[in-house]
């Protein structure tokens, strides 16, 4: 069953909607500054003029036919923003609610998710690098799971040797076990999990001179 049309191109849970709301405050705004140039000196010059005088008259026939004029270009102008502002923070919105659903599936050991967003989406260049870097993600683990998956048949080879008590046979499958582990460790090196911050405690850190 398709979503709801609103839903499709409105994302509540995304930064869609501040950026909706701070899209209508810049409107309101010119808005208000663009009307405030238009009508308040036409409001002085009535204030100042006798009203039954012939340039009062004129004056307010013009604010009268911009007052017509005005609000319904207004009101227009404002429903094509709103709705080009909808479309338009929704290609940023969508390729960013699909990046955290990735983070959350990436974040349970999923890596097997597809980073593609729609052609119509902006942040492909971003796209691009989520998927490489799934994918670099992918390439590390399979490697580790392979130097994983030699080591069961090594350590039976083991106990037998060690059982049958040859002893030359329990060295060299050692040897062999000991360099699996070997490349295990290799293919665990590019992984981090403690930042520079961690790592340099205090007291692997250099005495300051004179202390």
């Amino acid at each position: 069953m398709s979503r709801p049309r609103f839903r499709r191109h409105f994302l509540w849970d995304t930064v869609q909607p501040r950026f909706m709301t701070l899209s209508f405050c810049y409107v309101v705004v010119v808005i208000v500054s663009v009307s405030g140039a238009l009508f308040l000196p036409l409001m002085l010059q009535l204030d100042h003029l006798p009203l039954s005088s012939s340039e009062a008259q004129r004056v307010a026939e013009q604010f009268e036919l911009l007052h017509s004029r005005f609000w319904p270009a207004v009101f227009v102008v404002s429903m094509l923003l709103i709705v080009h502002g909808v479309f338009f923070s929704h290609r940023i919105a969508g390729p960013l609610y699909r990046f955290r659903r990735i983070f959350r599936s990436v974040a349970n050991g999923d890596l097997t998710v597809r980073t593609s967003i729609r052609k119509s989406d902006y942040l492909h260049a971003e796209a691009q690098c989520l998927g490489e870097m799934i994918g670099a993600l992918r390439e590390k683990i399979a490697r580790i799971e392979a130097h994983h998956a030699d080591m069961a048949p090594q350590l039976e080879r083991l106990k037998q040797a060690a059982a049958r008590g040859s002893f030359r046979e329990v060295e060299q499958e050692a040897d062999r076990l000991r360099s699996t582990v070997d490349q295990l460790a290799q293919a665990m090196e590019p992984f981090q999990t403690k930042s520079d911050a961690v790592e340099a405690s205090p007291a692997s850190m250099p005495a300051a001179a004179g202390f």
